[in-house]
């Protein structure tokens, strides 16, 4: 583990910790976090972020360290997620080290308050909020925030107790997800962000379909990392990436290349894009075959793709499964870790 200035303990109480261990092994390679697996140990190692998971008797032991206090937060946060998602292994429950249990914001939370709602397609709604900084969301090094949904619910059981925010563990626990941020007004104060209104109904879906204005939430970031230098681009995913492309090709040189491949549900869910670059794109429909949602990773499979004399840089992100299968097909096609990024940014039921 890398020596790294901040650090937590803790210890995951599981009657299947053999299971648990593989399970949280396969969310970290789902979302393309180099995980080594050594014996009972499984090591982690991000530029922010360093961590071990011993498998023992009747548990999981972790320990991770961090760079700053933002990053230990998230590490946190994800544990925690991770390991609620896996019911079936039998956790009990998750014994932090004393110190962990002040941490329960991060040091770079805000507040959004909803300004506008606007539905761009029939399944996308663009939330515009007003926050005290926005400039700090314009970078394109990191154009992601995390909003914390349950904001108002921590809030309330603050006040309920009397305390001030922060000074005893929490009966409930943060719901944060990771989103686009569209594009930013810093002179009007004002981010936004498209949310996609799913199907398979989740924490953020669930609250952008009900929001009103006046509504608030937490946030964090940015975060999340932009898209690499290169000449030649291919951007694919399906709905959920739609807004992270968007501003990708916005950002382009227009000396760059970029094919785009979407999958969405039916013509009505398309945008236009605008880009300074030359861009091809490609809709995928999956009313055309009958909901199937493989098309886009055979589709990329099917691609003739630049060998590794042109500058180039795949960015992607859609449900896990096809982003697994597009990572096995770009390393089958030569590509380096340096020429991707393919995020799973969600999980079909």
């Amino acid at each position: 583990m890398k020596e790294l200035p901040y650090k937590l303990r803790a210890k995951i109480v599981a009657k299947r910790s053999e299971y648990l261990f593989e399970r949280l092994h396969t969310h970290l390679l789902e979302h393309d976090v180099d995980a080594r697996l050594s014996g009972d140990r499984l090591f982690v190692d991000l530029p922010a972020v360093s961590g071990t998971l011993r498998l023992m008797d009747g548990g999981i032991e972790v320990q991770i360290a961090a760079a700053d206090l933002e990053s230990l937060y998230f590490a946190k946060v994800w544990l925690q997620d991770a390991v609620a998602e896996e019911r079936a292994s039998g956790t009990i429950r998750i014994v932090w080290s004393e110190d962990c249990l002040q941490r329960h914001l991060p040091p770079s939370f805000s507040v959004l308050t909803v300004d506008d709602i606007v539905d761009i397609t029939p399944r996308m709604r663009r939330i515009r909020f007003r926050t005290a900084d926005a400039r700090s969301f314009e970078t394109l090094d990191d154009m992601h925030l995390r909003i914390l949904f349950n904001f108002q619910k921590l809030a309330d059981e603050h006040a309920s107790r009397g305390s001030r925010l922060g000074s005893s563990p929490l009966d409930l626990s943060p719901i944060w997800r990771a989103y686009t941020v569209r594009f930013v007004e810093p002179e009007n104060h004002i981010i936004a962000v498209d949310f996609v209104l799913h199907s398979a109904e989740g924490p953020g879906s669930r609250w952008a379909a009900g929001a009103r204005r006046g509504d608030v939430v937490g946030a964090a970031g940015p975060s999340g990392g932009g898209c690499g230098d290169a000449a030649w681009y291919l951007l694919a995913g399906d709905e959920t990436a739609l807004p992270a492309i968007s501003r990708i090709l916005e950002s382009l040189d227009e000396r760059a290349t970029a094919t785009v491949v979407i999958e969405v549900g039916s013509p009505t869910d398309t945008i236009a894009f605008t880009s300074p670059a030359a861009v091809e794109t490609r809709w995928l429909y999956r009313e055309d075959h009958d909901g199937d949602c493989r098309g886009l990773a055979r589709t990329i499979a099917s691609m003739e793709l630049p060998d590794a004399s042109r500058k180039r840089f795949v960015w992607m992100a859609s449900e896990s499964k096809t982003a697994k299968a597009v990572r096995a097909t770009l390393r089958d096609r030569g590509f380096t870790k340096e020429e991707q990024s393919v995020a799973a940014y969600w999980h079909a039921t």
